[in-house]
């Protein structure tokens, strides 16, 4: 018989599928299916907080971080997103979500507690990876995609192709490529293709997506790398020719490819890319001219909020909150853009100082509970553990760098699997903690959560 656990498992790893595989599209989807209904997320973190002993969960949270800046996140932002919503309607909530999907730090790390959850994830990760990646070579002929896909409606009741979409795609592609640089195959056809895999979806994202935070991304893989796995920056450096023999056959033969920003790929487009990220080369004509524009557009916004914020120190204080627009830009089809494309920014526009010094305190607390979570796995020698805790910063760092210049912690579809997967990471590092507390040689942590931290999964 199915326990509840089992069924929160399941239905957990189903909703990081969708978001990772369809990401903006599967957002949208909702109960009711229309108008202002409550996405299958939310839903999913109602239920999950409902059938949890929070009080129970913050107790074994503490042994690990400090709680106080997770506290004054949770309560100042949930508080002021129903006290706007009061007044400023549907939208409050909206804007919101950045905080109110951080509480899946809970789900990750109550679920985490189930028997083998964390076994089952190192073996769930690659293959859903795997099946994105497949999925994301259907980047160059994502217009056909979605002229054949079914529709889901979005909030603003436009129909929207489920598939076609790619949001999250590249973030992915980084992030399969890192396991492929970390993961040791003893044997097989895996041992000697991970490397080459790895460049392929490197250079597969750096010429066919084209997203200036790529560049930036494979430096904090790099970083990531240097730090806790020294002996993988050799496979990177066999990898990355990988990407210059492609520019360089493309180049030669001026074979045209279908990029985001343009089909002819050279060495000299990627140097002009990586210019676009500091706002260089605004007068150049085509799309990379207007990338450049891009910059300072961002940068008219972020001085724009800089002046409302700062008009009285109340509001710099506590922020100018949720409801309302951070931007006066429309985009392509019409709709308002309401964020200015940097989460930082968006945090601290929202919740003033206050808010801003809270959720940087959380990050860095998320930051040293993985970090203790995996020097406990070095120690025990868990291989296993080492490789998903791995996977978990990685992702971390990658989402993080994305939201310097997107709204990434806007969107469920970074949110709900970042904040999942530290949850998870803080449940590893608890299990550990808690045989260190009852003075045995600590067993393997997957079997631990079956035998005592998994008792419950609260």
């Amino acid at each position: 018989m199915t326990s509840l656990s089992d069924i929160k498992r399941r239905t957990l790893f189903a909703l990081l599928a969708g978001y990772l595989l369809f990401d903006y599209a599967f957002m949208q989807i909702r109960i009711p299916p229309s108008g202002f209904g409550v996405p299958l997320g939310e839903i999913f973190l109602i239920f999950v907080l409902m059938t949890t002993d929070i009080p129970l969960v913050l107790s074994r949270l503490s042994s690990i971080v400090y709680l106080l800046p997770f506290l004054v996140w949770w309560t100042y932002g949930i508080g002021r997103a129903a006290d706007d919503a009061m007044g400023r309607g549907f939208w409050a909530l909206r804007d919101a979500t950045s905080v109110i999907e951080s509480l899946y730090v809970i789900v990750g790390f109550a679920i985490a507690g189930g028997t083998n959850t964390i076994e089952r994830l190192a073996r769930w990760l690659p293959i859903i990876l795997a099946i994105t990646c497949v999925y994301g070579l259907g980047y160059a002929f994502k217009s056909e995609i979605q002229a054949i896909s079914p529709s889901v409606i979005g909030a603003a009741r436009e129909p929207l192709p489920l598939l076609g979409d790619y949001a999250i795609t590249g973030t992915v592609m980084l992030w399969t490529a890192f396991y492929c640089l970390i993961v040791s195959w003893k044997a097989g056809i895996w041992r000697h293709l991970r490397v080459p895999i790895a460049g392929l979806l490197i250079a597969f994202v750096i010429t066919i997506i084209q997203a200036r935070t790529s560049y930036l991304q494979l430096l904090g893989i790099v970083v990531i790398l240097l730090l806790f796995r020294p002996r993988a920056i050799g496979r990177l450096a066999v990898a990355l020719p990988i990407l210059f023999f492609f520019v360089f056959v493309v180049s030669a033969f001026d074979l045209h490819i279908a990029g985001r920003l343009s089909d002819k790929v050279s060495f000299s487009f990627l140097a002009e890319h990586i210019e676009t990220i500091f706002g260089i080369g605004t007068n150049d004509p085509g799309s990379l001219g207007m990338a450049a524009q891009g910059v300072d557009m961002r940068f008219g916004w972020w001085e724009t909020i800089y002046e409302r914020l700062t008009a009285d120190s109340a509001t710099l204080l506590t922020g100018l909150g949720y409801g309302i627009p951070l931007t006066n830009f429309h985009d392509e089809f019409g709709d308002l853009v309401r964020e200015p494309h940097n989460s930082y920014i968006s945090v601290v526009a929202r919740l003033g100082v206050l808010g801003f010094v809270a959720w940087a305190w959380m990050q860095v607390e998320l930051f040293r509970g993985w970090l203790r979570a995996y020097r406990a796995s070095q120690r025990a020698r868990w291989q296993d553990g080492e490789i998903v805790l791995l996977m978990i910063v990685a992702f971390a760092v990658l989402v993080l760098i994305e939201a310097i210049g997107e709204d990434a912690l806007e969107k469920p579809y970074h949110a709900i699997p970042l904040y999942t997967l530290w949850g998870m990471a803080l449940r590893i590092a608890y299990a550990f903690n808690e045989s260190a507390c009852i003075k045995t040689d600590a067993p393997a942590p997957a079997q631990h959560f079956a035998r005592k931290a998994g008792a419950s999964s609260q």
